[in-house]
């Protein structure tokens, strides 16, 4: 029976895979998922925060931002949910030795 993660991470296959490939040895340290989900909130709350303070009838060009920070933090929630130690470690940029 498929759960509910298997499937977001079918869904997110195109987002976690290049992550999640290799077998170079990397260095996973436990904190490092916890840490990622903090700072995508805190990239979804200056979207929220930009999204709320954006004068109404203002120029479309202004929710670029709204949008980048949205994404960042979307998908890194999602690598943080989903991803396995190798996919965050790899977000890291944390490689052994």
């Amino acid at each position: 029976m498929a759960t509910l993660k298997d499937h977001a991470r079918t869904l997110c296959a195109p987002l976690l895979a290049p992550l999640e490939r290799g077998d170079e040895p990397f260095h996973y340290a436990p904190k490092s998922r916890l840490i990622l989900v903090i700072m995508c909130a805190l990239f979804l709350t200056i979207a929220i925060g930009l999204a709320v303070l954006l004068p109404s009838g203002s120029d479309p060009f202004f929710l670029l931002p709204v949008a980048v920070f949205g994404l960042i933090g979307l998908a890194g929630l999602l690598i943080a949910w989903l991803g396995s130690d190798r996919a965050v470690s790899r977000l890291w940029n944390s490689r052994q030795g």
